[in-house]
């Protein structure tokens, strides 16, 4: 260590005389240090350090770290530099090459030269491979409305590997999965980011989380659940129709009740169940089942008291038919009436009636692309169960589009022809004249799967798909003005594959879905409301 005294006299007193001499000067010696464990490795860098333990008995004038990656490393190459006057000291090293070991030294300088720490070694990350998935929390969901949201996250640890991927995912379900109804992607990173959501459907609970993708995997926030705020849409939310999730359903109106059932489940099932809803009521009662084969994509109508059901198939198994079924809701039964005399059978065709005559045209042969389309059109007699052709159908052969009729006209418009070919054609049929005319192309995007009815002197087409959009919105066509108007939109998710009626001076738009999720809820369209 340092002498007391530098440079004094020392009195040394010999036979009563004074005689002054110099003190002796201590020689310094090398300062000894350590170096410190490293620690918050990456790819790129570390932390580390050392100790003065003793400065050598002269004035330490360089302080830091240095490093390599071969054994022993000097000043000579890659140092740190701190300055000097402290015993302990922290260094980051920066600069550094992923997956690669290397030699750490602390250093210390006085006048007698340098010396070097304990000799220490580290590794750091590979850019390739992480050793755990990433930690990180999910951001608080705000600036909800009816269709956007705004949350992100904060990636706190990435398990020692680059974050190539982060962002959030959302679903209606809980525990969204990678590839849920929305996922968005905030590039890469460690950190905070914030992610806009856009896309929802109003007055929807939706569960959400963050996500980060390293070599090591993905993972997860915790999860968090918001409802997107609603105002008034296209009237009210009725008693959600109790058979479950389903699409391609068939439904019929008669007097003041509504009748559904069949069509396809969540899991792509075929259902035979049938029900009944009262509209005074606001009640569901189940009726005795279908007892044709368990299909979807029918055609169906009614005739003063019994409605009826035909064509139609599993899509899946590639299975159709073209036999027609009538029910009695006196009576709860079904009867088999007159097949559609036509070979093959078709799916996805378009049905109405017109007094005591129902109509069923255009569809096609099976869920193949490359099947054809049908643009035959087929009367069928209520009081003698008999089918009469009458005039093709002039526009391109679909599938999917929507029928309805007003007076004794009948009407067919949107579908899909081809691969992804939609249409917004809207042709009207003259029962008196068994001729068609084309009208003014419907007003919103083309599309299929949408739904379709009357109530009185107007025609209303709305929801379906467009081929990039599920659709929300609901347009008014005007039988005497050949004019289309947008009405409020859907006041619910969007939705294709729906069912839709009327009944007196309102419209039921019923099951349906997007994306992954089938619903059932069950919702009445008020024509009076504006967009």
């Amino acid at each position: 260590m340092k002498s007391l005294f530098k440079d004094s006299l020392i009195v040394i007193l010999v036979l009563g005389t004074a005689i002054y001499l110099p003190a002796c000067k201590k020689e310094a010696t090398l300062p000894v240090v350590t170096t410190t464990a490293v620690s918050n490795i990456t790819q790129t860098t570390a932390i580390t350090g050392g100790a003065l333990i003793d400065d050598g008995d002269a004035d330490v004038t360089y302080l830091g770290v240095c490093w390599s990656t071969m054994p022993n490393p000097t000043i000579v190459g890659n140092k740190k530099n701190i300055g000097f006057g402290m015993s302990s000291f922290t260094v980051s090293i920066s600069g550094l090459t992923a997956n690669t070991k290397y030699y750490v030294r602390a250093y210390a300088t006085n006048r007698a030269g340098t010396s070097y720490g304990n000799e220490v070694t580290f590794t750091t990350g590979d850019f390739n491979k992480a050793s755990t998935v990433a930690t990180l929390t999910t951001s608080i969901v705000s600036y909800i409305t009816e269709t956007t949201a705004v949350s992100g996250g904060t990636i706190t640890d990435d398990g020692g590997g680059d974050i190539t991927s982060r962002g959030v995912v959302w679903s209606e379900r809980p525990d969204p999965y990678f590839f849920p109804e929305g996922t968005l992607n905030e590039g890469s990173g460690s950190g905070s980011f914030i992610s806009n959501l856009s896309g929802l459907n109003p007055g929807t609970t939706y569960y959400v989380k963050a996500f980060a993708v390293n070599s090591a995997g993905i993972a997860y926030g915790n999860q968090l659940s918001f409802k997107t705020s609603v105002t008034q849409g296209t009237g009210m939310r009725k008693t959600d129709f109790p058979g479950g999730p389903r699409y391609n359903a068939a439904s019929f109106p008669i007097g003041n009740k509504l009748y559904l059932g069949l069509g396809y489940d969540e899991n792509d099932n075929s259902r035979s169940d049938f029900w009944e809803w009262d509209q005074a009521t606001n009640v569901w009662t189940r009726k005795v089942d279908f007892p044709g084969n368990a299909e979807g994509s029918f055609a169906w109508f009614s005739i003063g008291t019994k409605g009826y059901i035909g064509t139609g198939g599993n899509f899946y198994a590639n299975d159709f038919t073209t036999k027609f079924w009538e029910y009695d809701p006196v009576l709860d039964s079904w009867t088999q009436k007159a097949s559609l005399p036509t070979t093959p059978s078709r799916w996805g065709a378009v049905s109405f009636s017109i007094g005591t005559k129902g109509y069923i045209g255009i569809g096609g042969k099976s869920g193949l692309v490359s099947d054809p389309y049908y643009k035959d059109f087929w009367e069928w007699d209520q009081e003698t169960d008999i089918w009469t052709r009458k005039a093709d159908f002039p526009g391109n052969a679909r599938v999917s589009a929507v029928g309805f009729s007003i007076g004794n006209k009948g009407y067919i418009g949107t579908g899909l022809y081809g691969a992804n070919n939609f249409s917004k054609e809207f042709w009207e049929w003259d029962q008196a004249t068994n001729v068609w005319s084309k009208k003014a192309d419907f007003g919103g995007t083309s599309r299929g799967n949408a739904v379709g009815f009357s109530i009185g002197n107007k025609g209303y087409i709305g929801t379906g798909h467009d081929g990039n959009n599920i659709c929300i919105d609901i347009w008014e066509w005007d039988q005497e003005n050949n004019v289309w108007t947008q009405k409020a939109n859907f006041g619910a998710p969007a939705r294709s594959a729906a069912s839709g009626v009327s009944i007196g001076d309102k419209g039921y738009i019923a099951v349906g879905g997007y994306g992954y999720i089938v619903l059932n809820d069950f919702w009445e369209f008020d024509p009076n409301l504006k967009k």
